[in-house]
Formats: structure tokens, sequence, C-alpha cells
């Protein structure tokens, strides 16, 4: 009767499968990398060179880049991956507008 009970239930009610966040993270992400790497490099080789509007806008891209490498490869918590994303939007929200600040600087001043 236990038997007959639970493949009635199995066929009204079937178990649903959850996709975890683990699959749908997959890729290399060799771009991101090799876009990180030579961003890093930049802010090293020309620190001396940059004003100080160059220097925080390549900071918070780096800041914006690392933070999407993170998400993607690390094993963060939901919490964790919220505020991660939200670091990220910020920063790369703060690149665009030191990126458009440093355009008007450099030809328009």
């Amino acid at each position: 009767m236990a038997k007959q009970y639970k493949k009635i239930l199995k066929k009204i009610k079937p178990k649903v499968k959850t996709v975890t966040k683990k699959t749908e993270k997959g890729g290399k992400d060799y771009l991101l990398m090799a876009i990180l790497s030579f961003t890093i490099i930049v802010m090293c080789i020309g620190w001396m060179h940059f004003s100080n509007t160059n220097r925080a806008l390549y900071v918070t891209l780096v800041i914006s880049l690392s933070t999407t490498f993170i998400r993607r490869h690390a094993n963060l918590s939901e919490i964790q991956d919220v505020w991660a994303e939200r670091i990220g939007f910020v920063s790369m929200g703060f690149a665009v507008v030191l990126f458009a600040f440093v355009i008007y600087e450099q030809y328009f001043m």
C-alpha cells in the first residue's frame, strides 16, 4: 500500500530539479584574463605619466574586471555574489564617468 502511495505521489507531483549556479558559469575566460592583464600592465607602466583622473580610471577599471573574474571563478555565497556584482557595476559606472571626464579634460579644455 505504501509503495503504491509513493508511486501515485511521484506521478502527481514530480520532483523539481534545480539548476545550480556552478553549471551556469562554465568556460575559462581567456579574453577576460587577457584584458585584465593588459590593463594592469598599462597601469603599472604608465603610472608616473598619468594624471590623477587617469589613475582613478585605471584603478576602477581593474576593480570592475577583477570582480567580474572573481564572480565567475570563486565559490561565493549568494550574498557575496550580489555584493560583488554591485561593486562591479558601480566601479564600471565610475570608470565610464571618469573616461568621459578625461576625454573632456584632454580635448576640450
